[in-house]
């Protein structure tokens, strides 16, 4: 092989190499992407004054911590208003329990911040929102 020949060859590998040492595989990608799409969902209900306590065994769990109430625990009502995102649906649909009730309402992430002052200022014994 002449010089010019091997010269060209190693000028691709090198390209090559360098190309492939900032490859990411799609899978990995996809996982990266919704990280990034969770943080940013986390962040805009954190910023409203959500709280995210410890993980919670059925997902991932806010807590709007102005509606907490005194509610009987046997009941099987909730204690304050949360949002939580479940395995089961891929993080993609936001289960919104409203304080005292055990109703679960079901909104798609963006749809949710549709309805969120509604659900804010939603109190225990008030109408319930309707959310259209």
């Amino acid at each position: 092989m002449s010089r010019a020949s091997e010269a060209k060859k190693s000028r691709r590998k090198k390209r090559q190499s360098a190309r492939d040492r900032f490859w990411i595989p799609a899978d990995a990608l996809e996982k990266i992407k919704a990280a990034a799409e969770f943080e940013a969902f986390d962040f805009r209900l954190t910023e409203r004054g959500w709280v995210f306590p410890e993980d919670d065994d059925a997902g991932v769990l806010w807590i709007w911590p102005d509606s907490v109430a005194d509610v009987e625990r046997d009941a099987g009502t909730a204690d304050a208003t949360v949002i939580l995102l479940t395995p089961e649906d891929d993080g993609e649909v936001a289960h919104v329990v409203l304080v005292g009730t055990d109703a679960d309402y079901q909104f798609g992430l963006d749809e949710l911040f549709d309805h969120l002052d509604a659900i804010e200022a939603y109190r225990i014994g008030e109408p319930i929102p309707a959310f259209d």
